[in-house]
């Protein structure tokens, strides 16, 4: 699970700089995905938290970073990756 915050001055909304440089590298979100074998489960934003959350499936923090990187998430967000499971999986081992 990624959950990503960035401030009302960096958010895409407001800043022109970010929004141009969001828009153009959000453009190969799936080509990038593709790229670092991560499958996007699910991503929410929560715009007047400045919250964006994704779930992902990933081999390995390591590819989950350098997507965010790619991708440009990682320039204006702070951002917490977490391994996480699916709580049907978790209930099947009680």
């Amino acid at each position: 699970m990624v959950h990503m915050m960035h401030s009302a001055e960096s958010c895409p909304l407001f800043n022109d700089e970010t929004k141009k440089n969001l828009k153009e590298l959000s453009s190969k979100r799936e080509e990038i995905a593709q790229k670092h074998e991560i499958k996007i489960l699910t991503a929410v934003v929560s715009p007047l938290e400045h919250l964006i959350l994704y779930v992902v499936d990933a081999p390995s923090q390591k590819a989950v970073e350098r997507y965010l990187g790619e991708v440009g998430f990682a320039f204006f967000n702070n951002i917490e990756i977490r391994q996480v499971e699916f709580m049907e999986d978790v209930l099947k081992t009680l």
